[in-house]
């Protein structure tokens, strides 16, 4: 049986294994917050960087837009090996429902129509990298400064930005992300600047 993934951080983007096809759309009920160390990734552990995480929303009809992945059965145990040695620091695995949403209104054949029950590596606060909530210009200032293996941490998040606007509907506010897109670059561009 196929198993359906969805990414909501870096594999919106970087999805290195093999995979059938994929479709855009959201969950709800989640907010994505930068409030998961990555040691490994986009930080090391003398200095973490910041990714994302899950958490339960105040707001059921709250959404988070990313991409689903059907894994076909024979891939699963390569693939599902894969992702839990790249999600290991501190993500477990939850089932939710999925609810495509094609923002080209291209191959309108190729989307489900009703929600699909599909696997997400979550971050919960429980976990030993959890970091939390922090004020927005602390947690800019982390992601500035922070870089690990993957690439600066930075990129992530600018590429996570870019991501979710190429996805989601154009009156979609991720107001978290895109409020820390813009503090990073502020501070990026000051220090570019020497101000």
């Amino acid at each position: 049986m196929s198993l359906w993934l969805f990414g909501y951080g870096s594999l919106i983007w970087k999805a290195d294994f093999p995979f059938n096809r994929k479709i855009s759309g959201y969950i709800q009920g989640f907010d994505r917050r930068f409030y998961q160390a990555s040691t490994d990734h986009r930080g090391v552990p003398e200095k973490p960087g910041r990714v994302v995480t899950l958490l339960n929303s105040q707001d059921p009809e709250a959404k988070v837009y990313g991409m689903a992945y059907e894994i076909v059965e024979e891939d699963r145990p390569k693939v599902e090996q894969y992702l839990d040695f790249r999600e290991k620091c501190g993500y477990s695995k939850i089932s939710v429902s999925f609810f495509p949403y094609d923002s080209g209104g291209a191959h309108p054949e190729n989307i489900e129509t009703n929600p699909m029950k599909v696997i997400t590596y979550i971050g919960l606060p429980t976990n030993e990298w959890y970091l939390g909530p922090a004020p927005l210009e602390d947690i800019a200032t982390q992601i500035a400064s922070s870089q690990g293996p993957s690439g600066t941490n930075a990129e992530y998040l600018f590429k996570l930005a870019s991501a979710v606007r190429g996805l989601a509907p154009s009156n979609y506010e991720d107001k978290h992300l895109y409020n820390l897109e813009s503090a990073v670059l502020h501070l990026l561009n000051s220090e570019k600047n020497g101000s």
